[in-house]
């Protein structure tokens, strides 16, 4: 099973504790405000694991990341010294039942809050530091979307910066045509680039397999390359 596999398996779990916990604070009626609270810390924790091993869901969380985990990391906090505070005002004959809600705190706490915030903040520095962290299934330096185009869709690069500062594009009849020209110092902190097949017909003129590269060196083999399908 891969990691993004056991990933899913594990926020699943998550969840339906969670759902289990939410049922409860709604059958102990305690106000829409504290439930909603809860539902929005059980569904940042479960974002922050899946974009943890998913580059996807990272480049779509992005700085919500931030008030994210300062929410979480508040309302988590907040509620195990309530559950501390309360589990000490109870009866003597209610010992048991004490005993029981502080294991499962404590699991609760360690086993499935711990590791989201621990995510969240791996997300956080990667926004600080982008790619200094090494996340399982990293993101490809060089990505072409959509793989299949029609006349008049965009094609968006998305890059890993820095990169090269040559862009070439080697179509099925005309062979290679730069795009950006080798030494375009800007270009090499380009993350993304979105190109139009309707305004780049000189391009996009025969149907086929287009090869999109990315060198840092003019003339020289391409470090990065991703390929898309065009049907004119």
């Amino acid at each position: 099973m891969g990691i993004w596999n056991s990933t899913l398996v594990y926020v699943g779990a998550r969840t339906l504790l969670a759902g289990a916990m939410i049922a409860l604070l709604l059958r102990r009626r305690v106000g829409a405000f504290y439930a909603g609270g809860q539902v929005v810390s059980d569904l940042s924790c479960a974002a922050f694991l899946l974009a943890y091993v998913n580059p996807a869901i990272r480049d779509d969380i992005g700085v919500l990341v931030i008030p994210l985990v300062l929410f979480v990391l508040y309302w988590e906090t907040m509620r195990f010294f309530e559950n501390r505070q309360a589990a000490a005002l109870r009866d003597d004959e209610d010992s048991w039942i004490d005993t029981s809600l502080r294991v499962y705190g404590t699991v609760w706490t360690w086993g499935f809050v711990l590791p989201a915030i621990l995510s969240g903040a791996f997300l956080m520095f990667d926004l600080m530091a982008p790619n200094e962290w090494p996340f399982p299934n990293p993101k490809a330096p060089l990505t072409c979307t959509p793989q299949q185009l029609r006349f008049g869709d965009e094609l968006t690069l998305d890059m890993a910066v820095p990169h090269g500062s040559q862009l070439v594009v080697f179509t099925p009849n005309s062979g290679a045509i730069v795009l950006i020209p080798y030494g375009n110092k800007p270009f090499e902190r380009v993350p993304r680039l979105t190109l139009a097949t309707d305004t780049l017909t000189q391009v996009f003129a025969d149907s086929g397999v287009y090869v999109f590269t990315v060198s840092t060196e003019g003339e020289l083999s391409a470090s990065l390359a991703c390929r898309v399908r065009y049907e004119s």
